[in-house]
């Protein structure tokens, strides 16, 4: 084992030594997991006496090292939301109706790791996108129900009584104004971003008016959504959760269900529902219509904003900062990103 792993189960021993009182807390086989937001590790908890022993596949969750402990760095913010969402720790309920790993505990105090942290329960399941099996067409329709029903629940929300956990309300004009500050560096790929500017300008002048509030998750696309017998029994990774408009959740979701978006596959499931498919489960799902009119609005901006979001990466990747191979293959698509936001805006 090398040396990182050998002071993680330390930490990890005493953190369930002195959190749970047991003295016969052990930790064994962590290893990382693989994931391109934070640091994840799973491992496994065994406690109890010689005649009362247990042992539970457990998730660690960390910042990662150096960062600042703010916006998505902050994962004792996500541990409290999906706390929050997904209620106690082995207990099998969701109060939200939303499917969230169960959280044993999160804290931002470094004395544990040196950086914020959250531990939950390891959920098992099958990823559509970036997974080890294909899903059929059939399948695929069941997951695009599941998955539409756990957005049309997270929406439901009255955000106003999560604005402690989600935050306060995020603009559409503050979205694009953040991105932009992004974009304004000289490092960047600058053939990437070519056609950002220009997006960017018809987005503001096309920006909805009326926006339906609510909890977002900010990053609901397939390979955040963990099925089991095409249930969706985790939506996991909400470091860009927030409250905002709820229809930047579809928007993405479509956006990674469009292959036109797209140069490569690697992000798309193999059947994957068509966009039009996917709005019209959640409008089901939701009980209620939404702003059709505005659909191509948000799957136009979900360009806009991951392909910032890439040529940021990219960037971090090239310049060691925060190595990751995969941003290579995702910049093949950077360009072709923000030319089919044009397209969808007309």
């Amino acid at each position: 084992m090398n040396p990182e792993l050998i002071d993680l189960t330390a930490r990890l021993t005493t953190l369930f030594r002195e959190c749970i009182g047991d003295p016969h807390a052990r930790i064994s086989g962590i290893e990382p997991l693989p994931g391109h937001a934070g640091v994840s590790y799973r491992f496994t908890y065994e406690g109890g006496g010689a005649g009362d022993a247990r042992a539970a596949p457990l998730v660690l969750r960390l910042a990662p090292a150096g960062a600042p402990a703010t916006g998505p760095n902050d994962v004792a913010r996500q541990g409290r939301i999906m706390a929050m969402l997904g209620g106690a720790a082995g207990t099998g309920t969701s109060p939200s109706g939303v499917p969230v790993p169960p959280i044993l505990w999160y804290d931002d105090d470094p004395r544990w790791f040196g950086r914020p942290f959250f531990v939950a329960e390891f959920i098992a399941g099958d990823k559509p996108a970036l997974g080890e099996r294909r899903f059929s067409a059939d399948e695929m329709r069941r997951c695009s129900a599941a998955a539409a029903s756990a957005a049309a629940a997270l929406h439901r929300l009255d955000w106003r009584a999560w604005r402690h956990v989600f935050g306060e309300p995020v603009e559409l004009a503050g979205e694009l104004d953040r991105l932009a500050r992004l974009l304004d560096r000289p490092t960047l790929e600058q053939r990437l971003i070519a056609r950002a500017p220009q997006l960017r300008a018809r987005l503001i002048a096309t920006m909805p008016q009326r926006i339906r509030l609510g909890c977002v998750h900010g990053d609901f696309q397939w390979s955040n959504c963990l099925f089991r017998d095409h249930r969706l029994v985790a939506l996991i990774d909400w470091e860009l959760a927030q409250t905002g408009a709820v229809l930047i959740d579809i928007g993405w979701l479509c956006m990674f269900s469009d292959r036109e978006s797209w140069a490569t596959d690697d992000l798309l499931p193999a059947a994957c529902p068509l966009p039009d498919e996917i709005v019209d489960e959640y409008e089901r799902a939701l009980g209620d219509q939404i702003e059709r009119g505005d659909v191509g609005w948000f799957r136009a901006f979900a360009g806009y904003r991951f392909g910032v979001i890439t040529a940021f990466n990219l960037m971090l990747h090239r310049r060691g900062k925060r190595p990751d191979p995969m941003w290579e293959t995702i910049a093949l698509s950077g360009p072709r990103l923000f030319e089919r936001g044009l397209e969808l805006l007309g």
